[in-house]
């Protein structure tokens, strides 16, 4: 009897799907997929007529790539970041459909809307942006009679300090390709500001890397730090990086705010605080900000009133205030100003207009093969010097340039 009424339930819910308009989501980013699961499941249970289909798989930017290919484009994306290279390729293929008549698009900040335009249209909405730095236990770190740095001479200080009371000073996430060179953006981000014009003169000729002084000392303080880390920081992946910091292993976290959804998940009642990577004088690092977390319409949906109204959702004032406050994001939306206490640096300054938005993004294989490159400094860095390597790094972005 259980079994029957069991079967029947799921017939009815079955059913009840089959009746709506069944859109499907693909969602890129984990750190907020638990988020997204929440906002659709209000959703789907706020209206009789839509339902949304969260897919979530292990490698979505291969998953879109394989069912683009077979005609099978989810009706929704969620893209990380303004990776400009890729996105173009969608949407002169036709796998994504323009955005400007759709309501949700005037809800978007226009600054940040303009640095997403594709071939003069608008063909993604930005969530929110994200920056680097270093998380800071701050609990940890005033009960144990240690001050927040200020300069990088107080952070190498501090972190002295620490290693000789035999306690982990910072642990790094160095064994996944896609995170280790955040590090090093967040150190020559804070000195530098946008790595914008850098690149692109490397790629124009006009500028070599390893003659450059920012990116030559950022180089030294990417290693100088890993002398703080745990053993073998090549050994050690993302999810377990940010464990070890939320269940209070390290006192530090060189990261981005994408990890803060993560960590407070494991560890609620954790006091953080996230600042820019300090710099030689106090009160003077740049914030950078780049678009995180966008969303796109696939331009064979079949219904396409149906992704309006659920972007029309995600992108109501109630709505972005919970993604931006749970992902501890600066939003792009223009009704949403959430106070994120614990990067008060950073949303001070992006409110105030004084920061850089960065645009410069690496193509996916491109961006890989950079990831190789720091991995192999990363795990053997006796076998090099700050020039060597960012000679090797010049040499790839040139060779593949236009490729």
């Amino acid at each position: 009897m259980l079994h029957v009424r069991e079967e029947n339930k799921k017939q009815q819910i079955h059913s009840e799907k089959k009746e709506k308009e069944t859109l499907v989501f693909l969602t890129s980013k984990r750190e907020t997929r638990h988020i997204f699961e929440k906002i659709i499941a209000d959703f789907n249970e706020s209206q009789d007529d839509i339902y949304i289909e969260l897919m979530a798989v292990p490698n979505p930017e291969q998953e879109l790539q394989i069912r683009a290919i077979q005609g099978e484009f989810p009706d929704i994306v969620e893209f990380i970041g303004a990776e400009k290279d890729d996105l173009v390729k969608y949407v002169k293929g036709g796998y994504l459909q323009e955005l400007g008549d759709f309501s949700a698009t005037h809800c978007v900040n226009e600054h940040f809307l303009e640095k997403l335009k594709i071939l003069n249209g608008t063909y993604v909405l930005p969530l929110s942006v994200n920056y680097r730095g270093i998380f800071y236990n701050r609990r940890m770190m005033e009960e144990d009679g240690y001050q927040i740095p200020s300069t990088y001479a107080e952070l190498i200080h501090t972190m002295q300090q620490i290693k000789k009371a035999r306690k982990l000073p910072i642990v790094f996430a160095d064994k996944d390709s896609w995170t280790i060179h955040q590090g090093w953006d967040a150190i020559d981000m804070s000195s530098r500001g946008s790595q914008d014009n850098l690149f692109q003169n490397v790629l124009n000729g006009t500028t070599v890397l390893y003659e450059d002084p920012i990116a030559l000392d950022s180089t030294r303080k990417f290693l100088e730090i890993r002398q703080y880390g745990q053993k073998q920081t090549i050994n050690t992946g993302y999810d377990e990086a940010v464990k070890k910091f939320a269940k209070g292993e390290a006192y530090m976290f060189l990261q981005g705010n994408w990890a803060y959804p993560i960590i407070k998940k494991i560890n609620p009642y954790m006091d953080l605080l996230f600042m820019p990577f300090p710099t030689y004088n106090e009160n003077q690092a740049r914030i950078v900000v780049k678009i995180d977390a966008t969303l796109g319409v696939s331009a064979s949906c079949k219904h396409p009133e149906a992704a309006g109204k659920f972007l029309d959702y995600v992108f109501s004032k109630n709505v972005s205030e919970y993604y931006a406050d749970q992902a501890g994001a600066y939003s792009c939306i223009k009704s949403v100003d959430v106070a994120d206490n614990y990067a008060k640096v950073f949303t001070d300054s992006i409110r105030s207009g004084e920061f850089f938005l960065e645009e410069f993004a690496y193509e996916s294989e491109k961006s890989n093969a950079r990831d190789v490159l720091f991995q192999n400094l990363t795990s053997s860095p006796q076998t090099y010097t700050e020039r060597t390597f960012l000679k090797e790094w010049n040499d790839l972005l040139i060779l593949q340039k236009g490729a």
